[in-house]
């Protein structure tokens, strides 16, 4: 009986830490910083401009929403943000004579407390001057204010 009553004990400890890890990320702190995943960056250069295409998701906030995972795609000659797939979402790359390929990307989103819709943005290193592009790496955004009541974007 001292068995099987450990068994099961053990069963349901492994149960509920394999359930928990599946869930999906809390709402991180409004205002603080929040890690953005890019993953499958693919960054193609000629003398015209250059061509990218990643994936990117990040946990839910306060500030601006829902967990989100969406794909986005341009080119540098663009020189402005565009929308990707999920269209609260916008990116852009831009070239530095010091770093060198500079991915931006900016949300929009309902805030949590039914209010204005907030603005959050961050920038990362896409690809060093002179070096291969990084097939992934975290962009650091961060909440910018309120920028317009809900549903008028």
């Amino acid at each position: 009986m001292q068995l099987t009553t450990t068994f099961t004990a053990s069963l349901l400890t492994l149960l509920s830490t394999t359930s928990a890890a599946a869930l999906p990320q809390t709402t991180v702190t409004p205002g603080a910083p929040t890690d953005w995943d890019v993953s499958n960056f693919v960054l193609g250069c000629s003398p015209g401009g250059c061509t990218y295409s990643f994936s990117i998701s990040g946990p839910a906030t306060a500030d601006v929403g829902p967990a989100f995972s969406t794909s986005c795609s341009g080119t540098d000659v663009q020189q402005k943000m565009v929308p990707c797939a999920d269209t609260n979402l916008e990116a852009n790359l831009a070239p530095t004579q010091s770093v060198g390929m500079v991915l931006q990307v900016s949300r929009y989103g309902d805030k949590a407390n039914g209010g204005d819709n907030g603005y959050m943005y961050g920038n990362a290193t896409a690809a060093p001057e002179g070096g291969s592009a990084y097939a992934s790496f975290v962009v650091l955004a961060k909440f910018y204010g309120d920028t317009f009541a809900s549903g008028s974007k």
